[in-house]
């Protein structure tokens, strides 16, 4: 019997993804959802071990950046101010301006990444 799904649903599975290592491997990003043109989303887990600065491009014009810390602390520098941030905190800023995610804590932290690009 032929299951038909709607067009929104996608299942993303840690093994079809391949992470960038980064900083000597302190750094993890993994791809969670590609780019989709309806939403004009996408988004990523970052992982940031003791002592990890990820200062990532700015993005174009317009995108915008929604980071939930899943485990940790880490401290969020976005449009000139730093912001720390415990788990479960979440933060919305412009990700066309410079900014970076440190982890100055004695643990890992986790967060994962939403960007969504303008129209």
């Amino acid at each position: 019997m032929d299951e038909e799904f709607s067009p929104a649903l996608f299942l993303a599975r840690i093994q079809d993804t391949h992470p960038t290592r980064l900083d000597s491997g302190r750094i993890i990003l993994r791809p969670c959802f590609p780019y989709d043109g309806v939403s004009r989303m996408t988004s990523c887990f970052l992982d940031l071990y003791i002592g990890a600065c990820y200062a990532p491009s700015a993005a174009e014009a317009g995108c915008v950046c929604r980071a939930t810390v899943l485990a940790g602390t880490v401290i969020i520098t976005a449009e000139d101010h730093p912001f720390q941030l415990m788990e479960r905190d979440a933060l919305r800023f412009a990700a066309d301006q410079p900014y970076k995610f440190e982890n100055r804590s004695n643990g890992a932290a986790k967060l994962l990444l939403d960007y969504q690009f303008p129209r």
